[in-house]
């Protein structure tokens, strides 16, 4: 019983921690890893720790830990080896890309799995780390289509409009569909990115719905759980 309640706090601090390295990756490491060096470097760490806290504390799983250290692996490796294997594989640039996109994308749709039966599974009591919880939640899901937008952008250029966007590099791109997700999450929509392709405006669309339902139907589980535990 002790081992168990120990696992609960160990789970519950670990939502609070993988909640300040997001917030970290996607307001500031991934500005900064577009000027290349220090900032990718950082983002590499920023996803090392991610995946750490993950597979030991979070993830008990054998087959989740495995794919989730894979693509850590695939993701932090690529810098230095990505040469050598598309070389071998006659990869090219965008080719690259989609590889390193799709990596990415099964990546943070793993992590945000786990981060959601933790949330939201019965039986444990609200606590404040189980609400950072659904923050970071609420976060990844800007982090999916992020990659989402980026990935359709490099089959179809044209799919978003905006201030020099197409002049930017890989790590370029990815901060700005960051920053184009995170306001669409939110409903901000600045208007210097515009979708201008049927697709991303349905994608957008989607974004932008979940993010308004997500709150309100967070918050009513929670209610549900407290309202649960307090009955026993």
């Amino acid at each position: 019983m002790h081992w168990i309640m120990d696992r609960d706090q160990r789970v519950d601090h670990c939502l609070s921690a993988l909640l300040v390295l997001q917030c970290l990756t996607l307001f500031l490491v991934i500005p900064l890893a577009q000027r290349g060096g220090l900032g990718r470097t950082l983002l590499d760490i920023c996803h090392l720790a991610f995946a750490i806290l993950c597979v030991t504390v979070l993830t008990r799983h054998r087959l989740l830990q495995m794919v989730t250290l894979l693509c850590l692996a695939l993701l932090t490796a690529w810098p230095l080896a990505g040469h050598l294997v598309s070389a071998s594989l006659r990869l090219d640039s965008v080719q690259q890309h989609e590889a390193i996109a799709l990596v990415s994308f099964v990546f943070n749709g793993a992590v945000t799995g786990v981060v959601a039966h933790h949330v939201f599974a019965a039986g444990r009591r609200v606590t404040m780390h189980r609400i950072r919880g659904a923050v970071l939640l609420y976060l990844n899901i800007a982090a999916l289509f992020a990659i989402a937008y980026g990935a359709i952008a490099m089959y179809a250029p044209g799919a978003f409009t905006g201030t020099d966007l197409h002049h930017h590099g890989g790590d370029g791109l990815s901060a700005a569909f960051t920053y184009f997700s995170l306001t669409t999450l939110t409903t901000t929509g600045y208007g210097d990115i515009v979708p201008a392709e049927p697709l991303t405006r349905s994608l957008a669309n989607l974004e932008a719905v979940i993010g308004q339902l997500f709150p309100a139907t967070l918050l009513a589980r929670l209610v549900a759980l407290h309202m649960v535990h307090e009955d026993r």
